[in-house]
This record gives structure tokens, sequence and C-alpha cells, in this order.
């Protein structure tokens, strides 16, 4: 059963090595493009959220705010402008007359972003989660084994006999010892 638990889980560990690395990916990604990128002002011209509208329905907030929009900047002395949905650029909020700071791909200045990472903390929780459930997994169905079996002593992972005494020495004293001597045998309770 330890040798099915230790090989079926194997999918779950390639998941989680990908949501590490993915994760990672993000977090680096982000952090380059903070410090290579420029910084420019947009400006919102347009903006409508269908989540308001439904949300008015039902008489509710609006829990989960998704503006598409569409906005002007100016790099270089040459005008640009983006359309599509907030969340692609970072923005929750996305108010005709707003203005953003954003960062701007030199290259390419039409692909920009707040790099605000949304949603960053749960993805945080989801990696911490996959990193202790890998650490536990290596530790239990790997390591562990080989920890116990760096004994030379220890004969075919014996756990039993590997916590039992390695030369057992037997002390006899009073009155059973000197049966010993006289060569009769010792008894304990009735017969």
């Amino acid at each position: 059963m330890f040798t099915l638990f230790r090989y079926g889980l194997l999918p779950v560990v390639l998941y989680c090595i990908v949501v590490i690395t993915a994760g990672v990916d993000a977090f680096l990604t982000n952090t380059v493009r903070k410090a290579t990128w420029p910084q420019t002002v947009v400006t919102v011209m347009q903006s409508q959220d269908f989540g308001d509208v439904a949300a008015a329905f039902r008489g509710t907030p609006n829990t989960f705010p998704d503006p598409r929009g569409k906005v002007k900047y100016v790099i270089d002395g040459k005008s640009h402008a983006w359309q599509g949905r907030g969340r692609e650029i970072g923005v929750t909020v996305m108010k005709p007359g707003d203005q953003i700071k954003v960062y701007y791909n030199p290259q390419n200045p039409q692909d920009i972003s707040t790099l605000v990472l949304l949603g960053a903390s749960t993805g945080s929780i989801i990696m911490a989660v996959a990193l202790a459930f890998l650490a536990f997994y290596f530790w239990f169905f790997w390591l562990r084994g080989f920890l116990r079996r760096s004994d030379p002593d220890d004969l075919a992972a014996d756990v039993a006999g590997s916590f039992a005494d390695k030369h057992p020495t037997v002390i006899l004293s009073g009155p059973m010892e000197n049966s010993f001597d006289r060569g009769q045998r010792a008894t304990f309770g009735k017969r």
C-alpha cells in the first residue's frame, strides 16, 4: 500500500511542481518588468462594467468588478490607445476621466500594465500549500526511508530491530542467581 501511494501521488506532485514554477515565473517576470519598464499615465476615455448592471438588477453590490474600457496615453510625443478588459492591465476600477499610472514595454508601447498581480495573495496561499505538500511527500515517501536505513547494523530496515538493544546484557542477582548456579530451573507462577 505504501508503494501504491508513493507512485500514485506522482500526478499530484507534478501538478504542485507546475503550480510552484508558474507562481515563481509570474513573480520574477513582474519584478523584472517593474525594474526595466518605464511608467506613463493613461486617461480612461470610456468604461463599462456588466457586473454593475447585474448587481443593480439583483439589488446587491458588485463583488467582482470586471470593467471593460478604452484608455489613451502619450509616449515620446506619440499618442496611443488601448481597449480591452481592465483586468488584462491589472485594473479593477475604470471610470471615464480617471488617470492611472501604468508601466509600458519600451519595445512595444501597446503592451501596458499596472503590474499589480491581481489574486497574488490567493496565489501565494496556493503556492505555500503546494510547497508544504511537496516537502511532506518527499520526506515521508523518500527521505525518511533513506535516513532510517543509514545505520549499517540495521538489517533490512527492521523497525523493531532498529530500536532493540544491539548487545543485551542479563544481570542476575539475588536468590535466582544461586538457583541457576546449581542447575535448577526457575519458575514463575503456579505449575
